[in-house]
């Protein structure tokens, strides 16, 4: 998946559709694809432990976070949205063609990093995409993430030599 800039057309104003809301304001609006409806992938992101940690991380504020139906009259036709779209494995954007199918509509003021993180964290994009393809796990390559926290150690040491701070 990936995320990119989306300006709502008119039938996307005019349908109706299923939101995460936070704090009883709509933050992402979701669409169904062939194996999920849209109040579905809705409900199990609101329950999501992850999504809330995510938000967390971005200092959003989130008492309760929970899925309800949103009227399309509730796009603001006129903001530009972040939009998060399926698309192909080694497929370069551009941002010169159209966007794939879309699978979420961020809604103005959500943070860039959900948006980021929602394309590419195997747990949560498949909550929105039930066709995201499972990369990998750190718990399936233990050997990788040591030795990636052996680099990022050595890393840290080796900006605390005189010479390594630039």
């Amino acid at each position: 998946m990936t995320a990119g800039v989306y300006h709502p057309k008119p039938e996307a104003i005019t349908a109706e559709c299923w939101g995460v809301f936070v704090d009883s304001t709509p933050y992402i609006l979701l669409m169904s694809d062939d194996e999920r409806s849209a109040r579905e992938k809705a409900e199990r992101l609101a329950e999501s432990a992850n999504f809330r940690t995510l938000l967390e991380a971005t200092l959003t504020a989130c008492e309760q976070i929970e899925a309800r139906r949103v009227d399309g009259r509730a796009i603001d036709g006129d903001e530009q949205l972040t939009v998060i779209s399926a698309s192909r494995s080694g497929d370069v954007e551009t941002g010169t063609r159209e966007i794939g199918e879309i699978r979420a509509i961020l809604m103005p003021g959500c943070h860039q990093a959900v948006a980021d993180t929602l394309c590419i964290d195997d747990a949560l994009a498949a909550l929105i995409d039930s066709k995201f393809p499972r990369v990998s796990n750190f718990d399936d390559l233990p050997e990788l993430s040591d030795r990636d926290v052996k680099i990022s150690l050595g890393n840290l040491e080796a900006r605390k030599h005189p010479r390594g701070g630039h």
